[in-house]
């Protein structure tokens, strides 16, 4: 006689897509927040060099007068 072991397949599909789906999506959350927080830090540096340019562009100003 022969056993025969029938198991559904799908049970141990799913469980193993949701885990790669998963990780997917913490990748893709992980890569926007690093994003994200490169376009803040280019944001600041862009915005304190311009305040630097206006003040030594004003300073040039005061001196030239």
């Amino acid at each position: 006689m022969k056993k025969q072991f029938n198991s559904n397949i799908n049970g141990y599909i799913y469980p193993f897509v949701m885990v790669v789906y998963m990780l997917y999506l913490s990748l893709i959350a992980i890569y926007s927040f690093q994003f994200n927080i490169q376009l803040k830090t280019l944001d600041n540096i862009e915005s304190y060099y311009d305040k630097q340019i206006k003040l030594q562009l004003q300073k040039e100003d005061i001196f030239e007068k």
